[in-house]
């Protein structure tokens, strides 16, 4: 199952004692490795559970009558029906697994290309390249680990990664073409969720610290991998597009414990200014993706209901909210698990859903305006099977 199952469990522990750690084969696609990995705690590693039920727009009443009930992400309903509907009425399917899952989806700068982790041919994932509008497949590895998150460097030629095929979690990179593999960190610690800087020269990931007991981001020089900093506490970094900013997840370190969606300026070698953008006391707000012009974030919003039954598979949803007005649009219907949110140049939102029965990759508009030329549902195979 999802990533995000395993962001579930960890946004109901403190910060400190929450680890990802290989556990089963068992794969889909939430944030990124969840899928991959369980969470362990004071040394008991347990499997991925599900995701939580999806957030609804607006909190239960509280039974008066005069006042609007409470939104749950802010102090009024933000869902908009007829916005949603036009965004859900144009969503397409990239990807048509019928066995295994396809997750942690990746869109090259040109809008062209698409790259993702499936367990469609082995238990354990590897990854896969495709035409964004194809339905052909390159297989780009094929190894008996886990081989998951990737993502293209600027100028796409380059595919970054996280694998256990060395014993634990490290960052990897290869050629497009499947060539040139090269491991670009070796620490006994685990290190997921690469991030490429946008001039390409530097890589962020997250690290789990023995020293401290928690997550962190730290940034490694592509040309000299042994050369790294750290950033910030926090896991499943992304920079902005503009390269001026770093966006992520972290979790409360008290009340809820809930994961929420943070900023920091990057200015030199530091991070100033941490900044909430998105929280909620009843949902956890992870896998942040920056908008193309850097001025909104996709994130997958998990709720509190997933806590009560951990091991059903309710929904999550993607939810983006403006950096310069805090505005917050649900992007998602709650009718299925979305997850793994990735903000393509050319506009549109790719996600994991098996809104089709399995877990596949596909993709909304990601406009802020509806498409002018009306609802429709667009498909991207002459496959029979019809769309949700």
């Amino acid at each position: 199952m999802p990533f995000a199952r395993f962001l579930l469990t960890a946004a109901r522990r403190p910060f400190s004692s929450t680890r990802i750690l290989p556990a089963t084969p068992l794969l889909a696609g939430a944030t990124l490795f969840a899928a991959l990995t369980g969470c362990a705690q004071s040394g008991n590693t347990q499997a991925p559970v599900a995701p939580a039920a999806a957030p609804t727009a607006e909190a239960p009443s509280s039974g008066a009558t005069s006042r609007e009930p409470l939104a749950l992400f802010g102090d009024r309903s933000e869902a908009d029906p007829a916005f949603c509907n036009r965004l859900l009425s144009n969503i397409a399917q990239h990807s048509f697994t019928a066995d295994g899952r396809d997750f942690d989806p990746d869109v090259d700068n040109a809008g062209e290309l698409l790259v993702f982790a499936s367990t469609r041919h082995a238990d354990n994932p590897d990854l896969y390249l495709k035409q964004v509008d194809s339905t052909a497949l390159t297989q780009l590895t094929s190894d008996p680990a886990h081989d998951a998150q990737p993502r293209f460097s600027p100028d796409g030629q380059k595919i970054a990664f996280a694998s256990n095929r060395g014993g634990t979690w490290d960052i990897w990179q290869i050629n497009r073409d499947g060539t040139s593999l090269v491991q670009l960190t070796s620490d006994v610690s685990d290190e997921l969720s690469p991030s490429w800087s946008p001039d390409g020269k530097l890589i962020a990931y997250s690290v789990w610290s023995q020293r401290s007991g928690t997550w962190e981001i730290w940034t490694l020089a592509v040309d000299r991998p042994g050369v790294k900093r750290f950033l910030a506490a926090g896991m499943f970094p992304v920079w902005s597009p503009d390269g001026k900013k770093l966006a992520f997840q972290r979790a409360r370190q008290r009340g809820s414990r809930w994961f929420s969606v943070w900023t920091v300026d990057l200015l030199g070698d530091e991070a100033r200014n941490p900044t909430e953008v998105a929280h909620s006391d009843d949902a956890a707000c992870i896998a942040p993706q920056w908008s193309p012009d850097g001025r909104w974030l996709v994130y997958c919003a998990v709720s509190r209901a997933a806590a009560a039954a951990p091991r059903t598979n309710p929904a999550a949803d993607l939810w983006a909210v403006s950096l310069d007005s805090g505005v917050r649009r649900k992007l998602t219907d709650g009718g299925a698990p979305s997850m793994n949110p990735v903000w393509s140049r050319a506009g549109r939102i790719f996600f994991v859903s098996d809104r089709a029965g399995t877990e596949n990759i596909w993709s909304v508009p990601g406009g802020m305006i509806a498409d002018a030329d009306g609802p429709r549902v667009t498909r991207t195979s002459n496959e029979s099977r019809s769309a949700p």
